[in-house]
This record gives structure tokens, sequence and C-alpha cells, in this order.
């Protein structure tokens, strides 16, 4: 798993190269990628565009994207764009790092679960 900081600072220079930085390693990853939003302030539109851009970049792939908002301010502005919706947003890294462990133990209680209910599957 790959944690990339989402590029929130307000010099355009340094701003476009943390931007293509993190769309190259979206688009060069086979693994999860969380982009932490922790350290940045309030998102505005341009924020908003990045965040639509890495969300296309692993579209279609088996790349997945998640979202750290880091503050409640952050996470009012993604969950009023609907981003939660297409992509899961967490509180905190810690959180997201335990997201795709969670999943994979879900599955597969599933999975047993459904077996369980028909012995007659091998």
């Amino acid at each position: 798993m790959i944690i990339l900081p989402f590029p929130c600072v307000s010099n355009a220079a340094v701003r476009r190269a943390l931007r293509k930085e993190l769309l190259s390693a979206l688009r060069g990853s086979g693994s999860p990628v969380i982009v932490d939003l922790s350290g940045c302030p309030p998102l505005n539109h341009e924020d908003i565009e990045l965040l639509l851009e890495c969300m296309a970049q692993v579209a279609g792939r088996d790349t997945q994207v998640l979202f750290v908002a880091g503050s409640r301010v952050n996470r009012v502005l993604l969950e009023v764009t609907r981003i939660p919706s297409l992509v899961p947003v967490f509180n905190s890294v810690k959180e997201a790092l335990a997201y795709p462990k969670a999943t994979v133990e879900t599955d597969v209680k599933d999975q047993s679960a459904s077996q369980a209910q028909r012995p007659w599957s091998a």
C-alpha cells in the first residue's frame, strides 16, 4: 500500500510539480493508494478537480484509491461533492490502512458462510 500526501501548497509551480508526481504515482501503482489530505486546509475547486483526476487515473484498473479527509471540514466538502459514493473516504490514515484487511476478512467470512449453507458444493 502506498501513502501519498495531497499537494495542498499555494505556490503554483510547486503545486504543478506535486500534482504531476501524484498522478504519475497513481498511474504506475498496482497496489492500493491512500491519498492523504490531512495536512491540507479546506479544499478548494482546484483540489476537488485533482481528486476527480486521481479517481479517473485508477478507473477501470485493478488499483484502488482511498482518500483520507484529515479534517471535518474536508470530510464535509467531500461528502457535498459525493466523492465518498465512488471512493472510500476515511478520517485518518490508520483507518484507511485497516480498510483492505477488513474487506478481505469479510469476503472470506461471507464465502465460508455461503459454503456452510451449501454443504453439497465442493
